[in-house]
């Protein structure tokens, strides 16, 4: 029976230890990209006020800063798991509103169709709902 309890803690070691091994990869996996995306969005901005032709606009200044605030969100969600043991919806949260309002700001709503429209104001409404209801963590 002691052998079969001792196996049991084994295995339950082992699953244990995945998510973790999962979620140190996905660490690695965003820092590579928040950094990219660091470089991208300054290098925009350098030639936003360098480079004379419209291939460089403000929209795409703002889309590049809002991609790396949603990596960024998303990476101290990860970091919030490693100190906690436990993921932040009211994080998740945050990362899709700018994500969504990444969406807004990028495509043009003028040829949105209606149903797209809705569609985008819903999704809006309740990821803001879902922030103001959902009470943040208390410190760890």
């Amino acid at each position: 029976m002691a052998e079969k309890t001792d196996f049991m803690a084994s295995v339950t070691r082992i699953f244990s230890a995945v998510p973790l091994i999962l979620y140190t990869i996905v660490a690695i996996m965003l820092t590579i990209i928040a950094v990219f995306s660091v470089y991208d969005a300054a290098v925009l901005i350098f030639q936003l006020f360098t480079v004379t032709n419209e291939s460089v606009n403000l929209i795409s200044v703002i889309n590049a800063l809002l991609l790396t605030i949603t990596i960024i969100v998303l990476f101290e969600t990860v970091a919030v798991y490693f100190r906690t043991k436990r993921v932040e919806i009211r994080t998740l949260l945050v990362a899709g509103l700018t994500g969504m309002v990444r969406h807004v700001l990028v495509y043009n709503v003028t040829t949105i169709d209606p149903v797209q429209m809705v569609a985008t104001v819903a999704v809006l409404a309740v990821l803001i709902a879902g922030i103001v209801l959902i009470k943040p963590e208390p410190p760890a």
